[in-house]
């Protein structure tokens, strides 16, 4: 994930109106949380986001100002339609407004809860593997599977000395996913983070690792 909002944000300077600026995030179905992130994120850099959260509703035919929420409109929907793949265009390509669209890709996407989709891919996490790959995509790839998860599946704890011990042991499951999916070759680095006094964060353990790879490299 990380990889991809950088690739994101090369695409946001200079800041433009050209509808052909890409948004290099496609949405293909199982994406959608990461997708509505990124895209959000670009409309909201180029002053455009009331075109999709109903800020700028559709005026009066016969009214001043609207030739320029038509232009705008179709502008901010073609950043919709292509940032989308190509399989999906057809279903969202006759919606009249950008608002129309984002909101259709919601509630074909997103319901709330995506049981279905966080269970894909919590099975995409568990066997995930570093298979002679390098720690950096490992990493990557995994931390983007838990944003996704998370964000169809929120923390549900108000109080916060309930989402601390929450947060506390999830970390500590994603330690052990991620220390489980390594080489068998990095067995005593995988024992070295175990071994630690204070029990690391992914982040940390991550840097543990990555640190001793390097320094016998």
């Amino acid at each position: 994930m990380t990889e991809a909002l950088s690739r994101v944000q090369t695409s946001f300077s200079p800041i433009t109106d050209s509808p052909m600026v890409p948004i290099n995030i496609k949405l293909e179905g199982s994406n959608y949380g990461l997708w509505s992130q990124v895209v959000e994120m670009y409309i909201s850099g180029k002053d455009k986001l009331g075109y999709i959260n109903g800020d700028y509703p559709q005026p009066p035919d016969n009214d001043p100002s609207f030739r320029k929420w038509r232009t705008e409109n179709a502008m901010v929907k073609g950043w919709l339609i292509n940032s989308m793949d190509q399989s999906l265009v057809v279903n969202f390509i006759r919606y009249p407004t950008a608002k129309q669209v984002w909101d259709s890709a919601a509630t074909t996407y997103f319901d709330g809860t995506d049981t279905s989709q966080v269970y894909e891919l919590r099975r995409r996490v568990f066997r995930m593997k570093q298979a002679g790959g390098s720690i950096e995509k490992y990493y990557n790839d995994l931390q983007g599977l838990w944003r996704e998860i998370d964000f169809r599946r929120p923390n549900p704890m108000k109080c916060a000395t309930d989402i601390q011990s929450y947060n506390s042991i999830l970390q500590k499951e994603r330690v052990y996913t991620f220390l489980d999916g390594l080489d068998d070759r990095l067995d005593h680095v995988r024992s070295d983070v175990l071994r630690l006094k204070t029990f690391p964060s992914i982040e940390q353990a991550y840097a543990h690792i990555r640190g001793k790879i390097y320094d016998n490299m």
